[in-house]
């Protein structure tokens, strides 16, 4: 593991007898549907393993021969890693999968080695949906260098070449084995519904592949409606298998994209999600700057890797700092640049030309670049999903690697600010976005429990935080946990909030509110003659990392929340009781 130092942390943690007993609830709840999912999910123990025994019922298919033998003429793999033999035998017996397995896992095998046998219950074309043109070309490219026969339909394609791939897919007999499309392509063109109805009639429609899947849900909600789209398939093609991929998806993302997928007789397999060469850790957000760049200097001088920021202009800024100011090979890199300028800067990065890349999270998936050897947040991930994902992106060669999040309470009210003000947004993807920045925030905050075991609760996974191996700042932080209650300091605060609000009508922030608390004379106070009042200065006894926890904790609740009103140009975040 990575030798990072770890933060120093109070050791008193908010008692269990407080009333914070029903703080914000793990994100691992959804009993009621996943009971009837759970009779179909295939679980597996011993995950950490490159390869698996094969079930003794497996090798007695009748297309287990042919697989093993293309295993290694096409592949050149003798072995199967965890849960691959059984996806690919349920997809050659004509049911439906979902298969979720971490980045390097071995989804793409499940697919690709079914499309070449001809001894499965449905043959012919298998057809993969993939949102991503540069992953889809990087796999169009590796399977024609193994000589798989492989079409597809991506933009930039000129017509001869549309022409040419339509015709293959109209040769009965010798259509590709493989075809992709991206989920706009399959949604606009006119033309591959018929294809797809013709090869269908043919009997040489193998099944579909929907790579990434998890994004049915996640951008069919946030903008990539054309995805949403393929929950027609088993409406337009029934019989015809489907097996959904993806390295990450939660419960609820489980359940839904089984059920919009309307495969819900499938089998899910799954791996655990941990990924123990990865070592976490959380940093107070203090002059970032230079805290990243020692960061780079002392741990990973000359070494690839990742700085995420939330906004186009911050990436640019970082970067043109850590380039001109600090002498280290960086560039930016965001939706907004030209993709002439986006793909030099990927380009520079792969080649070790560059060893930083600032990006926001444009900078994602399709990127396999095996060496990162760290992963910065600048600013506050979206989600704990979207965290996982992008800290996923380090040490994918499996040697250890570093993800380092830089976190400020500042950020997250900025970041609700940010979300309330989008009217772009329904009221309840508002509210869904608001509850992920408030998940983010708690594991920011809570510097007691291991990261990977609240990591792997939000995906419903339990780990035990013996097995991270002091791989993150809690499990290496040597002090001890001490129960303290704070009940009194917590009625201190709700009082003094319940007097400056409600009684006397004072636009209060959470940061004045907390002044007048450790008894600083500012605007709020002045304005109310609070130096005389009973609860000025009441907490001056804990100290202010305490009381803030406490303060936030409540916000996390609900007890506080914030409204932003306009100050001229700019807008302020005011608590309400």
């Amino acid at each position: 593991m990575v030798s990072v130092p770890s933060i120093s942390r109070q050791p008193a943690e908010l008692s269990s007898s407080s009333l914070f007993d029903s703080a914000i609830a793990s994100s691992s709840t959804a009993e009621s549907s996943s009971a009837a999912l759970s009779r179909h999910i295939v679980q597996l123990a011993a995950v950490h393993s490159k390869t698996s025994q094969v079930p003794k019922d497996l090798t007695k298919t009748p297309f287990y021969p042919e697989v093993k033998r293309k295993l290694r003429s096409i592949f050149s793999l003798t072995t199967f890693r965890p849960n691959q033999l059984e996806a690919i035998s349920t997809t050659l017996s004509g049911e439906d999968a979902v298969v979720l397995m971490q980045t390097g896992g071995g989804k793409s095998l499940c697919y690709q080695l079914p499309a070449v046998c001809d001894t499965g219950k449905t043959r012919g074309v298998t057809v993969v949906i993939c949102p991503l043109l540069a992953l889809m070309q990087d796999q169009v490219d590796a399977l024609k260098h193994k000589g798989v026969d492989v079409a597809y339909f991506m933009s930039g394609q000129n017509t001869e070449e549309s022409d040419q791939v339509t015709r293959r897919l109209r040769s009965k007999g010798n259509r590709p084995r493989i075809f992709y499309i991206t989920p706009e392509k399959f949604k606009h063109s006119s033309i591959v519904l018929h294809l797809l109805n013709e090869i269908r009639d043919d009997r040489e429609l193998a099944r579909f592949v929907i790579d990434e899947a998890h994004l049915v849900i996640k951008w069919g909600r946030d903008f990539r409606e054309a995805y949403k789209y393929v929950e027609c398939l088993r409406t337009n093609f029934p019989g015809i298998p489907i097996m959904a991929l993806t390295a990450t998806a939660t419960q609820h993302v489980k359940e839904d994209l089984i059920r919009i997928l309307g495969i819900r007789g499938c089998k899910v397999f799954w791996q655990s999600m941990n990924r123990p060469n990865l070592n976490y850790e959380v940093r107070p957000k203090k002059s970032v700057e230079q805290a990243i760049v020692q960061f780079i200097r002392t741990y990973h001088p000359n070494e690839t890797g990742i700085i995420y920021a939330r906004s186009r202009r911050i990436c640019e800024e970082l970067a043109v700092k850590l380039r001109d100011s600090h002498g280290l090979k960086a560039r930016h890199f965001h939706a907004g640049m030209h993709p002439r300028d986006k793909q030099d800067a990927l380009d520079q990065w792969q080649s070790d030309q560059c060893k930083i890349i600032v990006a926001t999270i444009a900078f994602g998936m399709g990127i396999d670049k095996p060496d990162v050897r760290y992963v910065i947040h600048h600013d506050l991930p979206n989600d704990l999903d979207g965290y996982y994902q992008e800290t996923g992106r380090a040490g994918r060669d499996g040697k250890p690697a570093d993800c380092i999040l830089y976190y400020s309470f500042r950020d997250v009210t900025a970041r609700r600010r940010q979300i309330r003000d989008n009217q772009d947004c329904d009221v309840s993807e508002r509210e869904h976005q608001e509850q992920e920045i408030f998940r983010v925030a708690n594991f920011c905050s809570n510097n007691v429990d291991c990261r990977r075991t609240q990591v792997l609760a939000y995906y419903n996974e339990t780990f035990d935080p013996i097995l991270c191996d002091n791989g993150c700042d809690n499990c290496r932080d040597p002090s001890g946990i001490e129960e303290e209650d704070v009940t009194d300091m917590t009625i201190k605060i709700i009082r003094l909030a319940e007097v400056l609000i409600e009684v006397g009508k004072q636009n209060v922030t959470s940061t004045q509110l907390l002044e007048v608390l450790w008894g600083k004379s500012n605007a709020v106070a002045n304005r109310m003659n609070m130096q005389s009042h009973e609860l000025f200065g009441s907490g001056r006894d804990m100290s202010r990392d305490r009381t803030e926890r406490i303060a936030h904790r409540l916000e996390y609740m609900g007890i506080f929340r914030t409204v932003s009103r306009q100050n001229g140009e700019w807008s302020t975040a005011y608590l309400e009781v």
